[in-house]
């Protein structure tokens, strides 16, 4: 399958296990939710990557478990615990190359009394270039309550960093904030280059792809028209599903639009 899933679909099943329920679905382009501090290391990694050698699996971002801090360890008024949380990131982005990935995803600043926006895209930039150190690339996802949930301040950060700026697109996040993923792709097109999917209807949010009411089709022709070369990565939790079967027909129905 060209679609991937993420293991925050099992969550919170011990990450490893749910990694391996990925492979045994058959998903070969994975993103890996970290959920604690020991995973980064020995012998935790070397597990996970014994996992991904036996499924073959691409492991195409990670995601960090210290999401919520990051509006005060990297976006905060405190300069030595910026430059203690700038040191710690720098696990994530050697455990990312370790397991060859890609991207790490960064939520960012929650909406509040944070580094104010030019500092914001000061502060990513510092961090992206760190990342890079590691062959990682450090991708802004838009999140509801966070500053990223807005298209406009996606499209300044944008603009005043340039080529150092990638964003994840989230579906469910875009839905939870008001917002709608086509702006998001108006606003700054090729930049967006990697990709969580996830479905609504009246009732529910977060649904498996094909269950709710979004045109896929629509969205990846407006992805693609823009350039877009990432992955398409179903990113659900376990309470948004009954079986797991349902990721994988939702997969195979979006790898038959891609092809």
């Amino acid at each position: 399958m060209i679609t991937g899933m993420s293991s925050s679909c099992f969550y919170p099943e011990e990450t490893e296990k749910s990694l391996i329920k990925c492979g045994e679905l058959g998903f070969k382009n994975v993103e890996i939710f970290v959920n604690t501090y020991s995973e980064l290391f020995e012998p935790m990694r070397n597990e996970f990557k014994s996992i991904k050698e036996y499924y073959d699996l691409n492991v195409c971002s990670i995601h960090p478990f210290t999401s919520f801090a990051e509006s005060t360890v990297i976006f905060g008024t405190y300069p030595r615990r910026v430059d203690d949380g700038m040191e710690f990131y720098k696990k994530y982005f050697e455990f990312a190359a370790f397991l060859e990935a890609k991207f790490l995803i960064l939520h960012g600043a929650k909406i509040g009394p944070y580094a104010d926006n030019e500092e914001y895209f000061e502060r990513y930039a510092r961090l992206y270039r760190i990342g890079k150190e590691f062959g990682i690339t450090l991708s802004q996802e838009n999140v509801v309550l966070y500053r990223s949930q807005s298209h406009n301040f996606i499209k300044n950060m944008s603009d005043y960093l340039g080529d150092e700026f990638s964003m994840t697109l989230d579906l469910k996040q875009c839905r939870r904030a008001g917002e709608n993923p086509s702006d998001f792709i108006e606003a700054i097109g090729s930049k967006i280059e990697h990709l969580h999917l996830s479905d609504s209807n009246d009732n529910f949010d977060c649904l498996p792809p094909f269950e709710g009411k979004t045109d896929y089709k629509k969205l990846t022709e407006a992805l693609i028209s823009k350039g877009y070369k990432g992955n398409y990565i179903i990113e659900l939790y376990r309470k948004n599903f009954d079986k797991a079967q349902q990721i994988v027909e939702a997969a195979e129905k979006i790898d038959k639009i891609l092809l």
